[in-house]
């Protein structure tokens, strides 16, 4: 965080945006973005720590269900705060890519104009834009037992992005390499992890996605 804020604050990084803690109210404000939440610290993945936010959060947690072979849980963010609850969350899954090497997953969910999913998306806005106006879906994945259409986010570099609706909340898919987006071609399965109940403890784990601080 810089000491001094630009004159500009559209010049600096959403990122390094100073975000001032309450006072004298419940809400956390960004000089350019006004009221916010924040996003916690992250940790590293375990079934304890995933817990910890499955039992606080507003939104759902995403994840495959089950996992495609050889993959594993691999880290939890959430916005929000001890007062709010997570109001938007990412779980990460990594393992091996359809076409060779690593594959790494974000999958986000969030209220509408929070912005958490466009940020791992590259994006410069909170939201994915008119993408959905003249196009039909590209792909499709299964929420919680329901047929989710989702659609191609265009132009973002090394990461294949899919955006949807499920629950009310968007829901985001961050993949990476991009070639990795073919796992969605698969009807990709989704469990919100808050309906998983004590099978979170049996997830296999990883190491911490490497995709929270890139």
């Amino acid at each position: 965080m810089p000491d001094t804020v630009p004159d500009n604050l559209a010049d600096l990084p959403v990122d390094l945006l100073p975000v001032h803690s309450p006072s004298g109210t419940e809400l956390w404000t960004c000089d350019l973005h006004g009221a916010v939440y924040p996003v916690q610290p992250i940790l590293a993945p375990s079934p304890l720590v995933l817990g910890s936010v499955v039992s606080r959060s507003q939104v759902p947690l995403w994840l495959p269900w089950p996992l495609p072979h050889h993959w594993a849980f691999s880290g939890v963010a959430y916005a929000g705060d001890h007062h709010t609850g997570a109001r938007a969350t990412v779980v990460a899954a990594s393992g091996p890519s359809p076409f060779g090497g690593e594959g790494d997953l974000l999958l986000i969910a969030e209220e509408m104009g929070i912005g958490l999913g466009a940020r791992f998306a590259g994006l410069p806005g909170p939201d994915p834009g008119p993408i959905f106006e003249d196009t039909v879906a590209h792909a499709k994945v299964y929420a919680s037992g329901r047929p989710t259409p989702m659609w191609s986010v265009p132009d973002t570099g090394d990461r294949a992005v899919f955006v949807g609706e499920a629950r009310g909340m968007w829901l985001w898919l961050v993949l990476w390499p991009a070639l990795a987006g073919a796992l969605l071609y698969e009807d990709m399965v989704l469990t919100d992890l808050r309906d998983a109940g004590s099978e979170i403890a049996q997830l296999p784990v990883g190491s911490l996605s490497p995709r929270f601080f890139g």
